[in-house]
């Protein structure tokens, strides 16, 4: 539920044209969440997620301590699957209604701590595949990053610090792997460089006027050239200095949100930060290696010939 409370003064920008006046008052927004909470155990209730996979019950069953050692998945000619034990030379396919299988999905979400991210893996091969449709010439892999578009590289860093967030403690391997790539640093260097464009875009912008004061058109945005550095440059140097201090991975997720919240989205084209494409790629292929020698019995060879 979202409740919005106004000043009284409605006349917060120019009505000649529309830009924002230098005594507006600041609107306040108050957010207030609701939660269902059981009030004889004060736990929150969330959703479960069912284990759909043959492979995905395995490992649920292995976190939940249970010996998979004899397990493995069978699917059939139709693409259904089941699980089979083999003990003692004598197989056995375990009922997907088995109690242990209720069990675990009561407990809440079924962690798969396995998988190394083999999506990673197809995107960057679709990446590496891709080709230019009149010639067939390879797009190649940085290209295909470009073409991305600038937006995506903030949508895809908010979405991979919130993961890191929610695994950090009870995933710490996995976290370690992921914030080798996207930490602090490469939020930093986003952050400045895109500052640094933008003060190129918007003294590019011709100046109009109102009244005979000059204002800049930015982001749909009218905003006096005397108001662009408490306006419109100083939120963004507070959410840069969050960024510096966060101490955990938790506080750089919330100050990165609050720079690209803060952030115009600007109409001209913006070129992806250097720093971020390293990241991307870098990760890539981390975990594209990764499958390859766990799942698809790959090696790797060096100079010499040696595995």
């Amino acid at each position: 539920m979202r409740k919005r409370n106004k000043d009284r003064n409605r006349q917060a920008s120019c009505p000649k044209c529309d830009t924002e006046r230098r005594n507006s008052e600041r609107e306040s927004i108050t957010v207030i969440a609701v939660v269902r909470k059981d009030s004889s155990s004060n736990k929150i209730h969330q959703p479960a997620v069912t284990p759909k996979t043959a492979q995905e019950r395995i490992e649920a069953l292995r976190n939940a301590g249970v010996n998979v050692d004899n397990m493995f998945s069978i699917r059939g000619a139709n693409g259904g699957e089941c699980i089979a034990s083999n003990i003692n030379g004598q197989l056995t396919i375990l009922d997907d209604g088995d109690p242990i299988f209720n069990q675990i999905i009561n407990q809440g979400t079924v962690p798969n701590r396995r998988l190394f991210r083999r999506w990673v893996m197809a995107q960057m091969f679709h990446m590496m595949s891709c080709t230019e449709c009149r010639s067939n010439e390879p797009i190649g892999v940085t290209q295909m990053i470009h073409r991305l578009g600038y937006e995506y590289q903030w949508k895809m860093l908010i979405s991979e610090l919130y993961a890191q967030m929610k695994m950090e403690k009870g995933d710490p391997k996995n976290f370690s792997d992921r914030n080798r790539w996207f930490n602090a640093d490469v939020v930093v260097a986003m952050a400045e460089d895109y500052i640094k464009q933008l003060n190129k875009s918007v003294d590019a912008l011709v100046d109009k006027k109102c009244k005979g004061i000059p204002y800049k058109r930015i982001a749909n945005r009218n905003i006096f050239v005397s108001d662009l550095q408490t306006k419109l440059y100083h939120p963004l140097s507070v959410a840069v200095a969050r960024i510096k201090q966060a101490k955990n991975i938790a506080q750089l997720y919330n100050a990165t949100k609050m720079f690209n919240d803060a952030r115009p989205k600007v109409s001209y084209k913006i070129s992806q930060n250097r720093a971020w494409i390293d990241a991307y790629k870098g990760s890539g292929a981390f975990f594209t290696m990764q499958n390859l020698i766990r799942f698809h019995n790959c090696i790797a060879l060096d100079d010499a010939g040696k595995r």
